[in-house]
């Protein structure tokens, strides 16, 4: 069993940041190790301070909470993972089936103790490291997607595709080197396969790459995608506000 416990509290959200350190600071022999509101932030604290456990958010601009565990993953640095998020059944069967711990938002406090005691019996460095492969399995990530096309399949890292748009029951993907590519999938189909890699669906009939996003016009409704060269894109009304609250 692990005493003494040091959190790295990872959220985009300040007031989540306070209210889970408050949170923390409440625990008996467990200590906040700072806080981060984005990845590459949390990488390098978690470089600098090396936290037994992260608090992580998941659903985050830019890259998510799993982008966060597959870069730590990578570099050989497998910290102990709860998992805070808005209901996402996808995510959360995800998790569940790697056996790591999640909280609802808002987070309970009582919920928060109990996965902290969990996670103090159970912590074991080789035992983390088969979780985060089976989690990092369950999402393929850290893998490149098969896609299949017209002729035959595709083999693309989802981080080369700067967005995609709905052609029938076929999807165009714009890659960064200015290559267009088109699979036999709709546009869901692809969507649910990039859930968890940065991706935001701008409208019924669109879908980015935070990545590589430049500019958000709301008088006009267009976003602008930075490849090989610059791509328009109309966001629908009704999706406007959840990109800028993202963003």
């Amino acid at each position: 069993m692990k005493d003494h416990i040091s959190v790295l509290i990872v959220d985009d959200e300040p007031e989540a940041r306070d209210l889970l350190s408050m949170l923390i600071d409440q625990i008996e022999d467990v200590e906040a190790a700072g806080t981060a509101d984005n990845v590459d932030r949390a990488t390098e604290m978690v470089l600098e301070r090396n936290p037994d456990l992260i608090l992580l958010d998941i659903q985050m601009p830019v890259k998510s909470g799993f982008e966060l565990v597959s870069i730590l993953h990578e570099m050989d640095l497998d910290q102990g993972y709860i998992f805070v998020t808005a209901f996402d059944k996808y995510a959360i069967d995800a998790i569940r089936a790697s056996a790591f711990d999640f909280l609802l938002k808002p987070v309970d406090p009582r919920e928060l103790e109990n996965a902290i005691t969990r996670f103090r019996s159970q912590w074991e460095q080789k035992v983390l490291k088969e979780r985060i492969d089976n989690l990092l399995g369950t999402l393929g990530m850290g893998h490149k997607l098969k896609l299949n096309t017209r002729s035959g399949f595709l083999v693309i890292s989802p981080d080369d595709i700067v967005c995609c748009s709905a052609d029938g029951n076929y999807t165009k993907i714009q890659m960064a080197n200015g290559r267009q590519e088109v699979i036999s999938s709709n546009l869901g189909t692809l969507e649910q396969m990039l859930r968890v890699d940065g991706f935001f669906r701008i409208s019924r009939s669109g879908l980015i790459n935070f990545k590589y996003l430049i500019q958000v016009d709301t008088r006009t409704g267009i976003c602008r995608m930075a490849g090989k060269t610059v791509i328009e894109l109309k966001v629908a009304k009704n999706r406007l506000k959840k990109l800028e609250a993202m963003l």
